[in-house]
């Protein structure tokens, strides 16, 4: 069960505010704020969505630009970017991962790697 240091942790990483993060998960502000002080949990759904998020940050493949992610999130949604994740053969071990591997399998390409990578020359400015 992801606890809700980790959720906060997570939301933090990406430089997003709890109603940023709400609507890129599809849930309200006050939800986000009930998972991060301890009173509510999310579904399973929920939580695999952000174990997913948690992977997706934490990869060791590829350095991920967390502006970049929350820029996607915004647009897509959560399914959209561990979607195109997966397409970009990026790994995501959980059961949400595998269904979404399963209905693309085969149509990966390399570029959309590059949504997720940091830009190399903004990298080696830091």
């Amino acid at each position: 069960m992801i606890s809700s240091k980790e959720i906060r942790e997570l939301r933090e990483k990406m430089g997003a505010t709890q109603a940023e993060f709400a609507k890129a998960l599809g849930v309200s502000f006050s939800t986000v704020s009930r998972w991060e002080s301890d009173k509510a949990q999310p579904t399973d759904t929920q939580e695999e969505q952000l174990i997913a998020l948690k992977q997706l940050l934490e990869n060791k493949e590829v350095a991920i630009d967390a502006k970049k992610l929350k820029k996607m999130l915004a647009l897509m949604g959560i399914g959209g970017v561990i979607a195109i994740a997966i397409a970009a053969g990026l790994s995501i071990s959980n059961p949400l991962g595998a269904a979404i591997s399963s209905l693309i399998k085969g149509s990966a390409t390399g570029k959309l790697l590059d949504l997720f990578k940091k830009n190399k020359k903004h990298a080696d400015k830091h």
